[in-house]
């Protein structure tokens, strides 16, 4: 009965347990759902065994199921495709038969926070392994960047790439022609931007020409504001990033009920510099700054009532830098019969 029963458990401790770089190269959701339907089919079987079999048969099994979680854990890579990048070992091999070109060359001239750059190239000695890495700012190169410290060599690059694609990538024949074209999207992150093309793949990369620069109009504007709710149920959080400092221009909300009288809300500024990071690569080809973050509250909120708001900026001449109009709905009165929605998410960077 104990070998018919749970006839899985030595199988899976020989193929998983005893093997945990094998069993990683499963991927992570798999090795997950296996190790709780694993337990699930063997503790309902394990039910009908004698008190002490059943007893170290389920203590065998919650130990492989803690086990193939552990190894779902250490997966390596996979979750931030820019770490596959061994941007320390990039070489510089300018070539000036190789060209690469980004248009156009200002972005978002009706307001908007993102746009869709296209990039051609030329590579006379093509590879499958080129790829094209997007820089912010535009001007990466080492010779800007300081050591962390005396006994640390200068990188050749300053800043590692913000994204990446292979040049192969939708340019069918590319290995044979050299030439090629990507369509990629930039977001408003309040720097320019440059396009390098770069050979030896990720792991031996190559520099071998770099673009034009490519900008917003407004590189500094409000953008990406994000609600929350205040510490009482009428109060709402807005927090927002720009490129302004608190020298530089005054952040401040104009909001209101839909279509009634316009209120200001003041709001703070926060940010963070390379310092307060712990060390390489943070520090390094990791660090970008931030930007500024801003936060006002709003308060008053009338339940369940719509509000449109908007975002700005006063300079010191007295003129207003302003983002696009934003919407939300207040939160009902404490009690009141509603429905609740929740989103969950985790790290999403900066």
């Amino acid at each position: 009965m104990l070998l018919g029963t749970c006839s899985c458990a030595p199988w899976l401790r020989t193929t998983a347990v005893q093997d945990c770089e094998s069993a990683t190269s499963t991927p992570r959701f798999l090795l997950s759902m296996f190790a709780w339907s694993y337990a699930s089919f063997c503790t309902s079987w394990s039910a009908v065994l004698p008190g002490s079999f059943r007893l170290l048969e389920e203590m065998r099994l919650w130990l492989v199921v803690i086990w193939l979680f552990v190894c779902a854990a250490a997966l390596p890579g996979g979750e931030q495709p820019l770490s596959r990048i061994a941007i320390e070992n990039t070489t510089l091999a300018i070539d000036d038969s190789v060209h690469i070109k980004a248009s156009p060359l200002v972005l978002g001239l009706k307001g908007e926070n993102s746009e869709w750059v296209e990039v051609e190239f030329f590579h006379p000695n093509p590879s499958d392994d080129d790829w094209i890495g997007v820089f912010s700012p535009a001007n990466f190169s080492g010779a800007i960047c300081d050591p962390e410290n005396e006994w640390q060599q200068p990188p050749v690059l300053c800043t590692a790439p913000i994204k990446y694609q292979f040049a192969k990538f939708k340019n069918d024949g590319y290995n044979r022609s050299g030439k090629g074209n990507l369509k990629l999207q930039l977001i408003n992150q309040r720097e320019d931007f440059s396009f390098a093309l770069f050979s030896g793949g990720l792991l031996k990369p190559k520099l071998i020409a770099v673009s034009n620069m490519v900008t917003f109009a407004n590189p500094k504007a409000p953008v990406y504001p994000r609600l929350a709710q205040g510490k009482s149920w009428d109060e709402m959080t807005i927090t927002w990033t720009s490129g302004y400092n608190i020298k530089e221009a005054v952040p401040f909300v104009e909001w209101g009920a839909k279509g009634g009288p316009r209120f200001l809300s003041p709001a703070g500024t926060l940010s963070f510099n390379r310092n307060s990071m712990c060390g390489a690569p943070a520090r390094t080809v990791g660090w970008r700054h931030p930007g500024y973050i801003h936060t006002s509250f709003l308060k008053d909120l009338w339940p369940d009532s719509k509000y449109t708001y908007r975002l700005g900026h006063r300079l010191p001449n007295g003129t207003q830098v302003w983002s696009k109009i934003y919407s939300f709905k207040a939160s009902p009165y404490p009690g009141q019969d509603s429905l609740q929605q929740i989103v969950i998410f985790g790290d999403m960077g900066k």
